[in-house]
């Protein structure tokens, strides 16, 4: 029995504290981390140094030889019959529905309206935005395993112990009641702390403390204390002991990088498909045109039977007739799917997709030039594509996942301490006064009893081959997610160069177009002045010049519209190679816990 002065017990108490909250940071060399973020660096530097000289260039079309014969007069008046100017105000009749409603009215939409409602609505977008919020619960998971835990043990025995001897004192008999209750606390150091209290209730018949050892007697005693763990080489440290909150921060940022993926992919499908129905709606028009002009002529022919057409020349007449209207009918269908498509990304329930409302597009394709740099779009490309934002996380994972096993390479050496206080309730000389819990905690006080335990353990597998192993493959799998880095890194740059040829190619194929419609329409403009200066309606100047002159003019308008919604297409899609469509169209994308 010993009495510890105050001073010495509170030191004693604040040592143990300060052993569980020293030395935060692991014994990791950070070395090898800024080696590779250097070489990633320096990776990235090469493809920007290579385009280094690049200028700053604008869409450019060549001219058209065609085209340019024509004077300005006569391109804008080819321009008011033919080409997308010259169908404006004209009725869509998309035809009957699948609920019988025949050319029923559409809904006008726009582009950033439609971008903004997938956005919003898109089955697409809501589950990938889930994935932040699943990751996130996972993220709290893992740091829960550092949260306090409130225990408590009750165990009750009740023992017959045979003694040596005979008689009365044959056996001893004994009920014991435990209770053990506190708080333990995993450390990022990857030691326990704990603080808990135990108090027993013991009654023994007979025992020696008894009068004349013969009567029961029953005492309690209590204990205070405070204990801690800790791992000195194997387990030690916050990169290791944090290694699983870690991954779950990493993991979500990566969800995060996904939903921004599928936000790029939605919003490019959207001005995508948007434009698709848009050139959907304009072959419609076209083909509408064309059997309303074929119709007419084909009236002209059958006006003429008997006189100057005979019947091979009329059936050839009627044939062109449902062939044109066989087209209509395909370019009904293909508006309506385009519809439904589009609709099906929305996801909006003001336009439900089980519906057969027709959505319009109020918007036109631009038809301006665009400047960009190969310089400024690979740079762009490398520091704001999420797949790349995604492959430096999954290399900073395979990083964690490698200090923890080179820390797993080392020896197990654990010490633990524990300061403990006892009590006893006080007895009587002749062992009738039982005592009291109480009394037992009271006594605790005093100091009189107290424990000081100290532990060691030391332990390293021969050999330490799974050990050396797991390292082997964690540096591996380390060098393997830069690689795949490097590789995703070389995708952009081709995505980004393939993009801008596109870009390149679209943009002169309008000019082309038009100048080739512009000539369809200039041709088919003579053939009709021809008509009304009296040239002599043939079969042969109705069938073979005047139909297939329509004809072309119908193809060339449609090469048009083609070339103009593809070029808008291929801007998105170039934003969307660069990462920054989603800034182009107003959306901000923010991290929300």
């Amino acid at each position: 029995m010993a009495t510890l002065p105050l001073r010495r017990i509170l030191g004693l108490t604040t040592g143990l504290l300060a052993l569980a909250l020293a030395a935060c940071a692991g014994p990791m060399d950070r070395t090898t981390e800024e080696e590779l973020h250097d070489a990633l660096i320096a990776s990235n530097r090469a493809f920007v140094d290579s385009v280094a000289s690049g200028p700053v260039i604008e869409l450019q079309r060549t001219k058209s030889e065609v085209d340019a014969e024509l004077s300005p007069q006569r391109r804008a008046e080819l321009d008011r019959i033919s080409g997308a100017q010259s169908y404006l105000g004209k009725p869509l009749l998309p035809g009957r529905d699948l609920m019988g409603h025949s050319n029923a009215p559409g809904v006008l939409l726009s582009l950033q309206q439609a971008i903004h409602m997938a956005v919003k609505h898109s089955v697409d977008v809501q589950q990938a935005r889930l994935s932040p919020a699943i990751s996130q619960t996972q993220v709290t998971q893992a740091q829960a395993a550092f949260d306090a835990v409130l225990f408590s043990n009750l165990s009750y025995d009740d023992l017959d112990t045979p003694q040596p001897g005979t008689g009365a004192y044959g056996d001893q008999q004994s009920q014991t009641l435990n209770v053990t209750t506190g708080i333990k606390k995993l450390l990022t150091t990857g030691g326990t702390i704990t603080a808990q209290t135990v108090f027993n209730r013991i009654a023994q018949e007979p025992s020696i403390f008894s009068t004349f050892g013969s009567s029961p007697f029953t005492y309690y005693d209590a204990s205070l204390q405070v204990g801690i763990t800790q791992p000195l080489l194997q387990g030690f440290g916050q990169d290791v002991n944090r290694a699983q909150v870690l991954l779950a921060q990493s993991a979500r940022a990566q969800s995060l990088t996904d939903l921004k993926s599928t936000l790029l992919d939605v919003v490019s499908t959207v001005e995508s498909d948007y434009w698709k129905l848009y050139f959907a709606q304009s072959r419609l028009l076209i083909q509408q045109r064309l059997l309303d002009r074929t119709l007419e002529d084909y009236k002209r022919i059958k006006q003429r039977e008997g006189f100057d057409v005979n019947p091979v020349r009329k059936t050839e007449a009627g044939s062109f007739v449902e062939l044109r209207r066989a087209e209509v009918i395909r370019a009904r269908q293909d508006v309506r799917n385009a519809s439904d498509t589009l609709k099906r990304l929305l996801g909006s329930p003001n336009l439900p997709l089980a519906g057969e409302t027709l959505i319009l597009p109020s918007d036109t394709p631009a038809d301006l030039p665009i400047t960009f740099s190969l310089l400024d779009a690979v740079t762009t490309a490398l520091r704001d594509r999420p797949e790349l934002q995604k492959a430096l996380l999954q290399i900073k994972d395979a990083a964690v996942r490698q200090r923890v096993a080179d820390n797993a390479r080392l020896p197990q050496l654990n010490i633990g301490a524990t300061l403990r206080y006892n009590g006893v309730s006080p007895t009587s000389d002749t062992g009738s006064d039982n005592g009291s819990i109480d009394k037992a905690y009271g006594s605790l006080t005093d100091g009189n009893y107290i424990d000081y335990l100290l532990a060691g353990q030391f332990q390293v597998p021969i050999g330490n081959r799974g050990p050396e192993a797991l390292y082997q493959q964690r540096t591996l799998e380390r060098e393997q997610a830069v690689v795949t880095y490097e590789k995703a890194a070389q995708d952009v740059v081709l995505q980004v160069k393939q993009t801008m040829r596109t870009l390149i190619t679209s943009y002169e194929l309008i000019g082309a177009a038009r100048a080739a419609r512009r000539a369809a329409a200039d041709n088919l403009r003579a053939i009709e002045r021809q008509e009304e200066v009296g040239v002599e309606l043939t079969p042969e100047f109705l069938l073979d010049l005047k139909l297939n002159s329509q004809q072309r003019l119908a193809d060339a308008e449609t090469q048009e519209v083609q070339a103009l919604t593809d070029y808008n297409s291929a801007v998105a899609n170039f934003y969307r190679t660069l990462g920054t469509l989603l800034q182009r169209n107003g959306i901000e994308f923010h991290d929300v816990k």
